[in-house]
């Protein structure tokens, strides 16, 4: 019987090394495990040290590699036929744990006050301005004239919490349903890694077989 080799890559594929075997990069499987076992340990591809952090494949590169080594083996995919191997090293300098836990304390006040302003601003039906005045005549003990460093804050923060909350995610959840930011995070990425290899395979930047 002729032995048949199945391979299933992502449509993305992150890495924190430069040297790629066929591990990093794919989820194989034969009823000879001796040919996984061998290929999982082989080198797939060797990123450069000044290449960019995306790096575009072809399903046809992996093909041409197992060949290499099984010239006669048959091969099936799985996953997809274009993948992108994105490059994320990990940081050299770690942080300690004090600074852990001064970003830890400094995030539960934002919580804090965040809330607490929350919930004056629906008290005073969603009236920023009159929330701002009665804190500033409770801290300052006289009315307010004009603008204050409040306002500048909160035009400061929105923003930046927005963006903050845009571009932070966390690996794990606390359900298994994906929330709707998720989703449309999914759906962006995948629109990402098509342009991009739609435009690499354009402009001949596709890694491929020889």
């Amino acid at each position: 019987m002729e032995e048949i080799l199945y391979v299933k890559i992502e449509q993305n594929v992150p890495v924190q090394k430069r040297a790629l075997t066929f591990q990093d990069i794919a989820t194989l499987y034969c009823t000879n495990t001796s040919v996984v076992q061998k290929l999982n340990s082989e080198v797939f591809y060797t990123l450069p040290e000044n290449g960019p952090q995306k790096t575009m494949f072809t399903i046809a590169k992996v093909y041409e590699r197992i060949h290499t080594f099984y010239p006669a083996l048959r091969i099936e995919n799985l996953g997809e036929r274009d993948f992108v191997v994105d490059l994320e090293l990990p940081d050299k300098k770690e942080m300690g744990k004090t600074v852990e836990y001064i970003k830890t304390c400094l995030v539960s006040l934002i919580v804090f006050f965040g809330a607490a302003f929350t919930i004056m601003t629906f008290n005073e039906d969603v009236s920023v301005s009159d929330v701002f005045d009665k804190i500033y005549n409770l801290v300052m003990g006289v009315p307010k004239q004009g603008g204050s460093a409040l306002e500048l804050c909160y035009a400061i923060g929105l923003p930046i919490g927005i963006l903050v909350f845009y571009n932070h995610f966390r690996r794990k959840k606390i359900k298994d349903d994906p929330t709707p930011l998720q989703i449309e995070m999914h759906n962006y990425e995948e629109q990402a890694n098509k342009a991009l290899i739609a435009s690499a395979s354009r402009e001949g930047h596709t890694i491929d077989v020889n």
